[in-house]
């Protein structure tokens, strides 16, 4: 704005200066359009305050390589079509709390339309704030209290890891005790008063020369663990994703529970138990919302 008035301060005396040497009706003519631009800026600037609306639409969801659109709305009222807003949009990364701004013009009803960066796994934050609506030459500006703002997750795409995991070494199995009493698998102990007696186990009663009684067991297994480090630059980072995201998917697939286990540095870990689809898109959904520590992205 300061730019503006320095430029018309500059035309209002380049127009006097051709006033005194050329005193005729094209010289007064010029003078008084240069005195009444104000006025006329000021009364526009006036009947467009609180004439402009400003709204965001993007997809809340995306994947790594596609080209999703941010789309800005911006409608104006009738009093407030030759003025122009000014705006800056604030571009946040979630995940590194990295910042950026750009700084858009719109006149009149219009749909501006930028392109999300999807080349990183993430959630990313789009925001806009400092508007101010101008009249057209740029002279007289007011502030736009209202803001809009929506935010856009980029999720890992699946990879396959260099090396399959094995069923065999996922299944942790383990025996505990079982709450039938008809099963094939069993401990062998000392006989409690109380124990049926259709669980004394006879032939080791007789070489032990004391009661002795079965106790039924049964198979369980443990959780299968994946691991995920946040203390890599980006590009490992969403390979990594990629490959949980994978390997929870071929868990699921056969029916194996298991656990997330993010291993951010210096902290403690973050678990997640994976049971279903839904608590694995929950689990991703959080892992794209978290912070990298700082260790992590000094790395880079």
């Amino acid at each position: 704005m300061a730019k503006n008035w320095l430029i018309y301060i500059l035309a209002l005396l380049g127009t006097l200066v051709f006033f005194l040497f050329y005193q005729m009706w094209l010289a007064w003519y010029c003078l008084v359009l240069l005195l009444l631009v104000p006025v006329l800026s000021l009364l526009i600037a006036l009947l467009s305050f609180g004439g402009v609306r400003i709204s965001m639409e993007s997809p809340k969801n995306a994947k790594i390589g596609e080209t999703p659109i941010l789309k800005i709305h911006v409608k104006t009222k009738k009093t407030a079509i030759f003025s122009i807003a000014r705006m800056q949009i604030l571009f946040t990364e979630n995940m590194t709390g990295e910042t950026s701004r750009k700084r858009a013009f719109a006149q009149g009803n219009t749909i501006m339309e930028i392109p999300v960066d999807t080349s990183h796994c993430g959630s990313f934050r789009y925001e806009i704030d400092r508007i101010r609506v101008f009249d057209p030459f740029g002279l007289f500006g007011f502030p736009v209290k209202r803001k809009a703002s929506c935010e856009v997750v980029v999720h890992p795409v699946p990879q396959m890891p260099e090396a399959m995991p094995r069923l065999n070494g996922f299944k942790a199995k383990t025996l505990r005790k079982s709450s039938s009493s008809y099963s094939e698998i069993y401990d062998v102990r000392d006989y409690v008063a109380g124990d049926p007696i259709k669980n004394i186990h006879w032939k080791a009663s007789a070489k032990k020369d004391t009661l002795m009684v079965k106790e039924p067991q049964e198979e369980c297994y443990g959780h299968a663990r994946v691991f995920l480090t946040l203390a890599e630059d980006r590009d490992t980072l969403d390979r990594k994703l990629g490959e949980v995201l994978f390997t929870s998917n071929y868990f699921l697939s056969r029916d194996i529970p298991h656990r997330i286990r993010v291993l951010p540095p210096m902290r403690r870990e973050i678990g997640f138990d994976i049971q279903s689809q839904r608590d694995l898109d929950t689990a991703i959904l959080r892992i794209l919302h978290m912070k990298i520590p700082k260790e992590a992205a000094d790395a880079k």
